[in-house]
């Protein structure tokens, strides 16, 4: 077969094979489908509310349907700036929408990217592709990846670093200049704007340690020979490759930090909110052997076949280390990035973390911090490849000294059968003494009736044998041919392991949603005026009935302050009035946003209900809406005094006010809505946001 076609077709099959995988999720409408649960379901109402925008060719900003108005242009959820958005966009026009099963596919999709970027990154460290190809066939469908299938911006944030890595990798050599520049600068838009900040922002311990080590590498001529290599050149590169893209990016980043600043919890310095989610050593190795042990929030299960390998092969270098003075250096590098990136997850238990949280630019903001351990992936995948390469030449190689192989052999599976009895060890110690994580393992039983904690246990038993089988087999035919007979079974072992242990993360067994239908998100929009309001929900909504509920980590901190207060202000004498007051303030009972006042700086609810109620009857002429869009209103109101138009929508400082064509300033009413003076008689009157993007 002619190589270039050779390697396009592995580029495909690996391109493929999260589709087949994640096939439960893939294919709607069957006994067998599952559909993805969490927040997914909120992530797809973002995802559809652009769309439909997006078809008529505005840009979203504002999300007047969430906890009384929300930034939406800066919600990292949204992904409103992830190019991938207008392949999406012509897609729902062409389709006539775009359904929940077609976001389960985009999702998956996110893994193909990542499996790509996965081959392109190891081929440029000169591993053989079929070697590589199983390496990504397995790491891209582990139970990290699965796990984060919940939110589509995590899984295509990810999908980019690899792809980051290889521009990185490519960038050192002399013969190309360009080009990597364009893939680090055009992979780091695509990651930052893809939307999931948290994966974004731990890229960092990923992206600056790698290219320190191949600098290192490279210097030491380990594994790299790159004549009259220059590291200022290189850093120079990197340097206006990685900043035109940040500049390029400046106005999203811009806004998620002024939207976070105005969340209670994601102003940072919150100790208590950053290390809410606990993770541990023992999850860390809960993680690797045993998941039931490790919170699901932060396990990224690899499957006992491939950590068995990985772990032989490291021990076997270290046993031998001046044959392999070389690959030690490198996995002993990479083990101890490893051990650092694991120590961090430790959150209050860790010192390193404690410093970082105090000191590094951004740390104090995030939590849930056992999801680092996403950028373990990759450099897992390399160790992985590198080892079924480092199994297969053993293998493969011919010893003219019959006593030289047979030592080697038994080396080979001492190792293993060492390596396994750690991992066994530690699974039964971990099945005896650790509380399960019920939400690790629930969601997975629930669907799977027959499984519970020891099968786990039993899977890494068959595997270990069948392993060991494998390589035995291989190496007394001693063929050259070693796919066959080791790589294979392998394979399929590990892939059962991780079926097991991740497939059914975050599922639910039911009916998945196929329904397209174009929303006219303007004319519900409209139709909210005169729909009643929610005040259980706060996310957002695409149908008329918007949300004006509170949540503490993502809702306005000062809408929190508004309803703390009004719960501190009641007393069962007024609890009554007051309820229905803030039911009719907030448009629960009729969906009217408007009212006008005599004044806004009312003491309470009820006060200023009372108020509006005798300003309309003896002032309001005429109030009509001639436009609203979610980013805009215009209305024309007649009164005969003076007073204020109140506008019951979260306040920003993005928001911009006009009255009679001249900008007004826009002042607060109860701290969190919007309100603008007007005169006596006719007043055109414009909200409109404004994003001040640079």
């Amino acid at each position: 077969m002619n190589k270039n076609l050779k390697t396009i077709l592995l580029y495909a099959a690996v391109f493929i094979w999260p589709f087949i995988y994640c096939f439960r999720f893939v294919i709607s409408g069957e006994s067998f489908s599952l559909t993805i649960s969490n927040d997914f379901y909120y992530l797809y109402d973002l995802k559809v509310y652009q769309l439909d925008k997006l078809s008529n060719f505005i840009f979203p900003l504002w999300s007047p349907s969430e906890s009384c108005g929300y930034p939406f242009y800066s919600n990292p959820h949204a992904q409103a700036f992830y190019p991938l958005n207008l392949l999406l966009t012509i897609f729902y026009k062409i389709a006539g929408g775009y359904s929940y099963a077609d976001h389960q596919k985009f999702t998956v999709l996110g893994l193909s990217i990542f499996s790509v970027g996965l081959l392109a990154w190891l081929r440029s460290l000169n591993v053989n592709i079929i070697y590589a190809v199983i390496a990504v066939c397995l790491v891209s469908v582990s139970s990290k990846m699965t796990e984060i299938l919940r939110f589509p911006n995590a899984v295509h944030t990810v999908a980019w670093i690899p792809f980051i890595l290889y521009g990185c990798t490519v960038a050192a050599s002399k013969k190309n200049k360009i080009f990597p520049a364009v893939i680090i600068f055009l992979s780091t838009i695509l990651m930052i704007s893809a939307g999931y900040s948290y994966n974004a922002y731990h890229s960092i311990f990923l992206i600056i340690p790698y290219v320190l080590l191949l600098v290192f590498l490279i210097r030491k001529n380990i594994c790299f020979k790159i004549p009259n290599f220059s590291i200022t050149g290189y850093f120079i590169k990197l340097l206006i490759s990685f900043s035109s893209a940040v500049i390029i990016c400046y106005p999203y980043i811009k806004g998620i930090l002024g939207q976070m600043n105005n969340v209670a919890f994601r102003k940072g310095k919150d100790f208590e909110f950053s290390t809410f989610y606990k993770f541990s050593f023992e999850d860390t190795i809960g993680s690797l052997v045993y998941p039931p042990a490790a919170p699901i929030e932060g396990w990224y299960y690899f499957g006992i076949a491939s950590l068995l390998i990985v772990s032989a092969v490291f021990i076997y270098f270290i046993l031998n280390k001046t044959e392999y003075r070389n690959e030690l250096i490198i996995f002993s590098i990479i083990f101890v990035w490893y051990c650092i990136i694991s120590y961090i997850t430790y959150g209050e238990n860790s010192f390193l973390f404690k410093i970082l949280w105090d000191y590094f630019p951004g740390f104090s903001r995030l939590r849930v911090w056992g999801r680092m351990n996403v950028i373990l992936v990759p450099v897992y995948c390399f160790m992985l490849a590198y080892s079924i390469k480092f199994i297969s030449k053993l293998i493969e190689n011919k010893f003219s000294d019959l006593k030289t192989g047979r030592s080697i052999f038994l080396k080979t599976i001492v190792v293993f059968v060492s390596v396994y009895l750690i991992i066994i060890s530690a699974q039964i110690y971990l099945l005896k003494t650790t509380e399960v994580q019920q939400q690790t393992i629930n969601y997975t039983k629930n669907l799977n009736m027959g499984l519970n904690e020891s099968s786990f246990i039993v899977i890494g038993v068959i595997t270990f044998a069948l392993t060991l089988i494998s390589l035995f087999i291989s190496w007394k035919i001693n063929i050259k041919n070693t796919v066959s007979f080791f790589i294979i079974p392998v394979f399929i072992l590990n892939s059962i392991d991780l079926y097991n242990a991740g497939s059914l993360q975050w599922a639910a067994k039911i009916k998945t949603n196929t329904e397209r239908k174009i929303l006219n998100i303007d004319e519900i929009n409209m139709q909210s005026l005169n729909t009643p309001r929610n005040d259980k929900l706060s996310m957002i909504s695409l149908t008329p009935v918007f949300n004006t509920g509170y949540a503490d980590e993502w809702s306005f901190e000062s809408l929190k302050f508004f309803l703390d207060n009004f719960d501190n202000s009641i007393t069962e004498e007024n609890m009554e009035k007051s309820l229905m007051s803030l039911n009719e303030l907030t448009g629960v009972n009729d969906g009217k946003r408007f009212f006008l006042t005599e004044k806004i700086n009312t003491g309470s609810v009820i006060e200023f209900i009372d108020d509006s109620h005798k300003f309309d009857s003896l002032n309001l002429t005429d109030l009509k809406v001639e436009k609203y869009n979610g980013d805009e209103l215009i209305c024309n109101v007649t009164v005969k005094s003076d007073g204020y138009f109140s506008f019951i929508d979260n306040w920003d400082p993005n928001w911009k006010a006009f009255v009679n064509g001249q900008e007004t300033e826009i002042e607060k009413l109860f701290g969190t809505f919007k309100s603008v003076k007007i005169g006596k008689g006719s007043n055109s009157i414009e909200f409109k946001y404004c994003p001040d993007f640079f």
